[in-house]
């Protein structure tokens, strides 16, 4: 969506809609973080106030922005910004290393780095724009130049998306603006969005679907909701931000939707009732949580299924759910999509049988940035004229009898981790690059389902493997082997476990059988070696492994509980006092069930989140911790806390 203004004859399509938008809504609010707000006239001003600074600095169509240490609320407006000057953005997320952060602007040959402030370290980076005197204080009050409706081209680019790559380089797909403007109408459509819609915006700035949680909503005279900062709330505070926001959509990553069902569970509560839609995807949703929502008369779930290739959203499923149902369907194409199950041969197989899912029309990425023979290989031509082009998605699915598609895995070992896409091979060859591993395997953690967990062949001298068994790596090897990884790939690409194996097993092709290799580490003790482990003497008041300890008795004395409480989470009987969260296989959102076990066990505690684990992440630093927040441990008798206020909606 570029600025808006009456006499551009040559606009393209997405500055069309945008002119209509605030020509009809002007005075609406069309942004907000819950501190400052935009109306749709504030905005296009302060967009075009943007995309003159952009265009001034070399920004124009054809040319990559590259968005960085941005705020929500700021990344939007700068997403908008850099189309309204004819370019596309790309967004760096937090916590990236040096290394990926320079790999990503040469992928999609950045012209400009924009954010506030001083210019980020680092070499090989684009020119840097500070945006503080375009993004601080009021809009402007009158229109100025508008290099949008001049120089956006129809067709160009609109965007840039990162995945995972085997080689270990990022794969930048590249939207175009027609396909950014038809996926916002049609997701705004299956919606039925409107002026009185207030979508949260909640995922990941370098995740494609911020473009879902942003676009179609504008094009409804919506409101755009931000977070303050780009922290992932509790789920608590997501209440919070959706009762007191009066917040009407929210999508959620399934990890995370989980999280926040579990927690209105355990308050006895339900959703907000301005909230009207809760979109979840990325990983496979388990019919018995969608059922037990429905009869909780919760907010109305849409389950989404899409590929960053095909302009995030492709089909979505609205119950309910039917009680035979064994899988939650993915649901039926959008406008601006055309899905099909294919064979051998590329043909489309009967309703019912299982085969390859095919996304056509004009949602389709132009292809991969700097890649023309992958962009060859997955996007392909149907064998029948008429079927255009193809893209090959790898996942397996069937068309069910009323026309819903229902997902079956992968053809490939790609996998989703907290909706990233990963392609193991891209960590493996980072594992396997130290001198003393062989091999490495890394596969998805049947404990947590949102970590990863690798296997290592040692190369040399190695601790005594068993051919047909494993062996936790040490906390000092641990460091140095994923040292590479958290060097050029984020954070939820580094496996939380790793195990040394003396022999990998293999199927009858001589290939790794990676579902073996499962089974196997799933029937191993999880143990951790140092003196947190099977050795260590338990803490005075701890139960012996195996045991279940008694409710604490004191504030004083909350270790037990803490510790009981990590070992059902982690799965592992045998953790150890000071054996730390992170590395028996917990992340964010595993913390976020921590805490809401806690909150019920403690519920006088003020100030426990999600991250007082990550900065107590022992049992016995965050027992430590619970005792000087002067908790009370939880009886039969005691109720939650009082509701707040505006609790009343729910």
């Amino acid at each position: 969506m570029t600025g808006a203004s009456g006499t551009a004859a040559g606009a393209d399509a997405l500055s069309r809609l945008w002119r209509e938008v605030v020509t009809r809504h002007g005075g609406r609010a069309a942004l907000t973080d819950g501190r400052r707000t935009l109306t749709y006239r504030q905005l296009n001003l302060t967009v075009r106030a943007v995309a003159g600074r952009l265009a001034a600095a070399g920004a124009g169509p054809g040319r990559y922005v590259m968005l960085g240490a941005l705020a929500p609320l700021d990344a939007v407006v700068g997403m908008l910004g850099t189309l309204a000057a004819g370019a596309a953005f790309a967004v760096l997320e937090d916590g990236l290393p040096e290394s990926a952060r320079a790999a990503r602007c040469a992928r999609v040959d950045a012209a400009l780095l924009v954010g506030r402030g001083a210019a980020p370290g680092g070499t090989d980076l684009p020119p840097w724009v500070d945006l503080s005197l375009q993004l601080d204080g009021p809009a402007p009050e009158s229109p100025g130049d508008d290099p949008g409706d001049r120089t956006a081209v129809p067709g160009g680019p609109a965007y840039a998306m990162f995945t995972s790559g085997s080689t270990g380089e990022p794969k930048a797909v590249e939207i175009g603006r027609d396909a950014l403007h038809g996926f916002a109408l049609a997701a705004a459509d299956r919606l039925a969005l409107g002026p009185g819609d207030r979508w949260l915006q909640l995922a990941s700035l370098g995740f494609d679907v911020v473009v879902e949680e942003v676009f179609p909503v504008l094009a409804r005279g919506g409101t755009v909701v931000c977070r303050a900062d780009t922290a992932v709330p509790d789920p608590q505070d997501l209440h919070a931000l959706l009762r007191d926001l009066d917040v009407t959509v929210v999508e959620l990553s399934t990890q995370y939707w989980r999280e926040y069902a579990h927690w209105l569970d355990v308050r006895g509560t339900t959703t907000p009732l301005p909230l009207r839609r809760v979109l979840v995807g990325g990983e496979r949703m388990d019919p018995d949580d969608w059922r037990r929502w429905e009869r909780a008369g919760r907010a109305a779930l849409v389950h989404v299924y899409g590929l960053t290739e095909c302009t995030v959203t492709s089909t979505m499923y609205e119950g309910p759910l039917a009680d035979a149902a064994a899988e939650v369907p993915v649901g039926t194409p959008l406008a601006n999509a055309e899905v099909s199950v294919r064979g051998p041969g590329r043909h489309p197989v009967v309703p019912g049988e299982v085969g390859e899912i095919h996304i056509g029309g004009p949602s389709l990425a132009s292809g991969y940035l700097g890649d023309p023979e992958r962009t060859a290989r997955q996007f392909v031509a149907g064998p029948r004229p008429g079927d255009g082009r193809l893209y090959a998605t790898g996942d397996l699915g069937r068309v069910l009898p009323d026309g819903n598609v229902e997902f079956h895995g992968r053809v490939d070992d790609q996998m989703k981790i907290r909706g990233h896409r990963l392609e193991p091979a891209s960590v493996e060859r980072l594992l396997a690059a130290d001198p003393s591993v062989a091999q490495a395997v890394v596969l998805a953690d049947a404990r947590t389902r949102s970590t990863l967990l690798a296997c290592l062949v040692p190369a040399g001298p190695a601790p005594a493997t068993p051919p047909d068994g494993v062996l936790p790596v040490t906390a000092e090897q641990r460091a140095r082997l994923l040292a590479r990884v958290t060097a050029e790939l984020p954070g939820w690409a580094a496996p939380q476990r790793l195990f040394w194996t003396g022999a990998l097993p293999k199927n009858a092709h001589g290939k790794v059988d990676r579902r073996g290799l499962a089974a196997r580490l799933a029937t191993e003790s999880r143990t951790e070696s140092g003196p947190s482990g099977p050795g260590a003497a338990p803490a005075p008041g701890a139960p012996a492994p195996g045991e279940s300890p008694a409710p604490a008795s004191a504030a004083s004395e909350p270790l037990p509980t803490v510790l009981r409480r990590f070992r059902v989470l982690l799965d592992d009987p045998e953790f150890g006092v000071d054996a730390d969260f992170f590395a028996g296989g917990g992340q964010s959102i595993l913390a976020m069930r921590l805490v809401t076990e806690l909150r019920a066990d403690f519920p006088g505690t003020v100030g426990l989140r999600a991250t007082t684990v990550f900065d107590h992440p022992t049992p016995r630093r965050l027992a430590h911790w619970l005792s000087a927040a002067r908790t009370r441990p939880r009886s039969a008798s005691t109720p939650f806390p009082p509701a707040a206020p505006k609790e009343h909606k729910d």
